[in-house]
């Protein structure tokens, strides 16, 4: 019994002494217990939770960065509308550009949701005032085209009015100057026998002719300047191309259109715009004999040739 008695003692002091190990035994199985929990816990319920929260927060910033490209597209598109004019609001596309940079940052740095909508949100009315001013400058430079277009016209049609009325007036001042010239007509030239008392008769015949005389109407015109007018007459010798003439120096010549000729006889007549009747006479010297043959008479001014006639003497 004793013997019974001391071995059961041994056995619980043996127990006692082992103690200490098994608490430590007990202690690392609950941390490793709470550990399997934990991650358990991580990996099929916190895990789903913040990938939740991780996609929303990337819809959320694929959304902002939609808006803004969207916005940025369509300013781009108005620019390159608009040409020329667009340079004209290079300080308002400034600001556009660096409100847009800002955003970009937000979004990448996934700043606050609200703030970055709030900055989109003015970003769109800025570009809205943008495009307001735009279709203002185009509407204005459509207008000034619009009215240089009208200017240009205005001007081109004064130029052709101004040209229409200058050749009116040069066709009139033509007109003028060709219908102020003088007209003969009624032109007769003819041999002429004078008697012993002055008396003169028509004559043919070369033997019998004392004188050759010409007489024609200068006739009415209103556009002429009246004044003193010289008339030559010019009376061809037949067969000889010569004219009659009362001598050989140009005392007896006259200059026209750049060519002196001999005349054979003048008057000047005092023109009053009327018609007039006209006579210049050839008196042949008293020993001298008119030939046989036709007689080319030429009627001038100093500007002009008024008509011809012609007779002839047997």
């Amino acid at each position: 019994m004793e013997t019974t008695s001391n071995y059961s003692r041994n056995t619980e002091m043996q127990n006692s002494e082992t103690n200490p190990l098994k608490k430590w035994v007990i202690i690392l199985g609950a941390l490793a217990g709470l550990f399997l929990l934990t991650t358990l816990y991580f990996g099929f319920f916190a895990k789903p939770v913040m990938n939740k929260e991780y996609v929303k927060i990337e819809n959320s910033n694929y959304e902002l960065q939609g808006e803004l490209d969207a916005l940025l597209a369509e300013h781009e598109r108005i620019k390159a509308q608009y040409g020329d004019l667009s340079e004209q609001l290079s300080e308002k596309d400034s600001i556009i550009m660096a409100n847009a940079a800002e955003i970009e940052h937000l979004i990448n740095s996934q700043a606050d949701y609200n703030k970055i909508k709030k900055q989109l949100a003015r970003l769109q009315n800025i570009s809205q005032e943008y495009v307001q001013e735009m279709d203002k400058l185009y509407q204005e430079n459509q207008a000034l085209k619009t009215e240089n277009t009208q200017v240009k016209a205005d001007l081109e049609q004064e130029r052709q009015d101004k040209a229409n009325i200058q050749k009116s007036n040069e066709d009139l001042t033509s007109k003028i100057i060709n219908a102020a010239v003088y007209t003969a007509y009624s032109i007769h030239s003819a041999g002429y026998n004078v008697k012993a008392k002055g008396q003169e008769e028509v004559t043919d015949k070369a033997a019998r002719v004392k004188r050759i005389k010409t007489s024609f109407v200068l006739g009415e015109n209103a556009l002429i300047e009246p004044g003193p007018v010289n008339v030559y007459c010019r009376i061809a010798i037949p067969g000889t191309g010569k004219v009659l003439t009362p001598g050989s120096s140009d005392s007896f010549s006259f200059v026209h259109k750049g060519q002196r000729l001999q005349y054979s006889s003048k008057t000047v007549v005092n023109y009053n715009n009327k018609a007039q009747n006209v006579t210049l006479n050839w008196d042949l010297m008293s020993d001298d004999k008119a030939i046989k043959g036709k007689y080319i008479v030429q009627i001038f001014t100093d500007d002009q040739l008024l008509g011809e006639s012609s007779f002839t003497l047997k």
